[in-house]
């Protein structure tokens, strides 16, 4: 009430010097209501008071705009007003509203139905013109006015004249007030004026209306944030007392509210630092916010909780004027997580294996673990805050600079931003191998780059031995088959350019199989060995000798005749034939077949080289062992051939007569010490009845193009065996070899789709194993191969790992299962550190890989024991089992139809 009355003389006084102005202006003007006397001054003062003191009392803007459209009628004598809203919804239009004065409710009902169905554009009717110019209005006669749609309800109820101002508010219009008479009205402009004020004054009610409606509903937000808030909120006075305190604080420090408020701000922090505290917001009490240290930042510090527990927090201090004085308000995050999180972090960053060191923006050295003191052989104190270039050798230090400067600079993300090929230098100023791994991170403070160093020391060990296992035969350290016949081709096309003379030597020792069945394997290791060297003691070192696999050797003899190349061929024989041979306390002797090759100016092919030499081999093999044969002799080269015609015969009688057989080799599950698959191996029933092995037929299968078909009836053979496990209750895994040659077979994908189908096994049960020079000899093909197989669902795995150490890059060529790690890696696994490093090597890259490993030949406990040390999966050797006919194995397949078990056509 005293606010209103405030308002109500400030009102009044304002009006006295206008309306004596109005007098002198206005004499001779005049308006009569019937035969009223002219407006007093005192009456028109009297209805602005009336109106001020309506809408400011008003607990609402709609009571305000009622009271004064009430008081207006009262005023006047007429008997209709109504208000009129700015449209809200975009629209430049007055829209009707529910505010009404209406005398005659029922007399007066069409002319307000007229008007609440009268949308009221900019300047059209009086509500439209006094929204168009802001100025009130009047209207003599409605009836008569053409610019007045509501001209006929007008006349229906008896309206005549018509006054109409508007209410602004903050400057824009926000409705329009009009009040009609029975009688005709001349302008008076006093009224006009009067109601103008009145408009505006009531504009101002609305406007602190909304103002403190806003207000509330910006305090009710604030609060409702502020509860729901985890974080504490807390405002204290100039003094420190608690003023406020919400949810979160009492969660956070376990007081309630009414035990803090008015209480120093020091009770929420540890004694210690309470004197700290208290000089601090003295200081910014006494001096202003500027000398408040800590006002305007997020600073860490140490809180009390009410039962004494100690913990992190996080604080943004502020601090505001209002007017009883100065407050300071502060926010508060409990860190304790966070810090247990960085105590974590630090913890990891401490034991990491690798040096991990952080650079600023100045390229200077902020933080370093201990495996950079480690490593690098300094102090921490020793290393922080030098340049990072500082720890590498000077050979490498411009590009680190620059890279490191780059990354500061374009902030290159990503662990995949990999430095090689750079060298570290320790304190000691001895040099190291290492590889640097960039992340750029971006703070309040710049850019910091975190790298990670890593020893490559060993890694670089290990491969110089891989580049070294590359081109030579693990067992006896000499050239394997992809060197020596790059060896062969780059002295061809010299012996071309220079019209020089050579020769291809390929030997293979006459009864080997014999030692390694009656001795083992590891005897025959040591055989090869020792042939080796025998072999190398006989030819200059220009020449090169070779171990192509097995017992096989190869010899290129450079600048050597026929009459050269049959003197150390002689030389080889009777090297190998001499060689005391010490095994098991037995002497034992060998000898070698050899089959000359010679070569000269004129170019040729390798393989037809490769070929005639084989070929020469063989024959000598034929013609009882222990000599030599050169390929030029036409009659040698008949005999070899008429002997590999014989095997294509009865290969081909094999497949008719259905004489080739399974045999099934066990292979044993590291982890359960059970045998979970077998390797199906094939054999051929000769002609006398004895069972013939594959090394006797197989290569020539593949030379005359017979291996296709019989890759075919192995694999469906093998279906077949997988079949009646599965209906038998007890299902199995089996291994089959194909055959390079077979990579580019269209049929047999198609053979195993069909049969797959056919017999409803699970296709994973059947691995399809290829060997490793196979792979590598065509990897487009083997690739395309092994992606339509194991698109069917069957298992794919590769044969003879490590045979050929370049595999390794093609390794993520192929979608493999199972790498079968080769047995030269696996019969000396026990006593060669080299064997075992690479066992190793091979296991960690297969299973990174999501690969399986199989180690063959495996022969003795202790070599399983070091297998199962590795991490290898699979055990596969005489020690598991020797290979027997699968009929005692598994079972005889039960035949799935009548088709030929050679079937080629779709």
């Amino acid at each position: 009430m005293n606010r209103d009355r405030k308002r109500s003389v400030t009102l009044s006084s304002l009006a006295t010097p206008l309306l004596e102005g109005w007098g002198q202006r206005s004499s001779n003007r005049s308006w009569q209501r019937g035969k009223a006397p002219l407006w007093s001054d005192a009456s028109l003062i009297d209805l602005i008071e009336t109106v001020a003191a309506v809408s400011v009392g008003a607990p609402s803007v709609d009571e305000a705009m009622l009271g004064c459209i009430r008081c207006m009628c009262q005023w006047t004598g007429w008997p209709i007003a109504h208000v009129y809203a700015v449209s809200t919804e975009g629209e430049d239009v007055l829209r009707p509203t529910d505010l009404w004065h209406i005398a005659d409710p029922v007399h007066y009902a069409p002319f307000r139905d007229a008007t609440m169905d009268s949308i009221m554009p900019r300047g059209v009717g009086l509500p439209g013109r006094v929204f168009a110019s802001g100025r009130p209005a009047w209207i003599v006669d409605v009836q008569r006015d053409p610019n007045f749609p509501r001209r006929e309800a007008s006349a229906q109820v008896g309206l005549r004249g018509a006054l109409s101002f508007a209410v602004p508010v903050d400057g824009r219009c926000f409705g329009v007030v009009e009040c009609f008479a029975v009688e005709q009205v001349q302008p008076d402009a006093k009224l006009l004026e009067v109601v103008g004020h009145i408009g505006a004054q009531l504009g101002r009610v609305i406007h602190g209306m909304q103002t403190e409606l806003a207000l509330r509903e910006s305090d009710t937000r604030f609060r409702s944030v502020a509860e729901s808030a985890t974080d504490a909120i807390i405002a204290a006075d100039r003094l420190g007392m608690i003023v406020s305190w919400n949810r979160g604080a009492a969660l956070m420090f376990g007081y309630k509210e009414h035990e803090v408020t008015g209480k120093a701000l020091s009770i929420l922090m540890p004694e210690r630092f309470r004197p700290m505290h208290d000089e601090g917001l003295k200081r910014v009490a006494d001096h202003g916010a500027g000398a408040g240290r800590l006002l305007g930042q997020t600073v860490e510090v140490v809180g009390l909780r009410k039962d004494g527990r100690e913990f992190p927090l996080e604080l943004a201090l502020a601090t505001w004027e209002a007017p009883d004085g100065q407050y300071f308000s502060g926010i508060i995050r409990d860190i304790t997580e966070r810090k247990k999180a960085e105590d974590k972090i630090k913890a990891l960053l401490e034991a990491a294996p690798d040096p991990i060191i952080e650079v600023d923006g100045d390229g200077r050295l902020v933080m370093a673990n201990a495996r950079t003191d480690q490593l690098f052989g300094y102090d921490r104190e020793e290393i922080l805050g030098r340049p990072v270039e500082r720890l590498f050798a000077p050979r490498s230090r411009d590009m680190i600079a620059e890279q490191f400067s780059n990354a500061l600079r374009d902030r290159v993300t990503g662990a995949g931003h990999k430095l090689t090929e750079i060298w570290g230098q320790r304190k000691d100023g001895s040099e190291f191998p290492v590889e640097v791994a960039l992340s750029t991170l971006g703070t309040e403070d710049g850019n910091v780059v975190t790298s990670i160093i890593r020893d490559v020391t060993e890694r670089k060990r290990f491969e110089t031995q891989l580049l070294h296992l590359a081109d030579h035969d693990a067992l006896t350290g000499l050239y394997n088959r992809r060197r020596f016949e790059a060896e062969v081709i780059d002295y061809r096309d010299h012996a071309v350019r220079y019209e020089e003379e050579g020769a291809v030597l390929l030997l293979d020792l006459d009864r080997f199989k014999y030692v390694n069945d009656t001795y083992g394997h590891t005897a025959g290791d040591e055989v090869i060995r020792e042939i080796s060297h025998a072999l190398q003691g006989e030819v200059r070192k220009t020449d090169v000798v070779a171990r192509l696999g097995g017992d096989e050797f190869a010899v290129l003899l450079k600048k050597a005749g026929r009459t050269e190349c049959e003197r150390v061929a002689g030389q080889l024989l009777r090297a190998v034939r001499e060689r005391a041979l010490p095994i098991d306390g037995a002497r034992v002797t060998m000898t070698t077949s050899i089959g000359i090759a010679p070569f000269g100016a004129d170019e040729i092919d390798l393989e037809a080289l490769l070929v005639n030499a084989d070929l020469a081999m063989y024959a000598a093999k034929e013609g009882g062992g222990n000599r030599l044969e050169f390929a030029c002799e036409e009659g040698h080269l008949l005999a070899g051939m008429q002997a590999r015609l014989s095997w294509v015969e009865q290969i081909r009688r094999g497949l008719e007569e259905d004489r080739f057989v399974l045999y099934a080799q066990p292979i044993l599950d590291l982890k359960t010490n059970e045998v979970t698959q077998y390797e199906l191996l094939i054999r051929l029933i000769g002609d006398d009845g004895e069972i013939v092995p594959p090394a006797s037929f197989i290569d020539t299968a593949e030379r005359f193009g017979l291996i296709q078909e019989i890759d075919r009836w192995v694999i469906k053979s093998a279906i077949g065996l997988l079949k009646q496990r599965h209906d038998a209750g007890n299902p199995v895994r089996l291994e089959v070899n194909v055959s390079g040659k077979s990579l580019d077979d269209p049929e047999l994908p198609l053979l195993v789709e069909r049969e797959l189908a056919a017999t409803g096994i699970d296709p994973a049960s059947l691995i399809i194993e290829i060997t490793e020079t196979a792979a590598i000899a065509n990897m487009e093909k083997a690739r395309e191969f092994a992606d339509r197989l194991t698109a069917l669902g069957c298992s794919f795995a590769l044969d003879d790992f490590g045979s050929g150490f370049s595999s390794f890059y093609y390794l993520k060529y192929l979608p493999l299962d199972y790498l079968k790690i080769d047995g030269d890696f696996i019969r000396s696994l026990t006593t060669s550190s080299t064997d075992q490093l690479v066992v190793q090597a091979m296991v960690d890259i297969a299973r990174g890989m999501g690969m399986k490993t199989v180690a063959e030949f495996v022969e003795s406990p202790d070599t399983v024991a070091m297998l199962k040390e590795k991490g290898v999966d699979y055990s596969q050797g005489f020690l598991h089992g020797a290979p027997r006919p699968v009929a005692e194995v598994l079972g005889q397949p039960a035949p799935s139809d009548d088709r030929d078990p050679i079937e080629t056509t779709p």
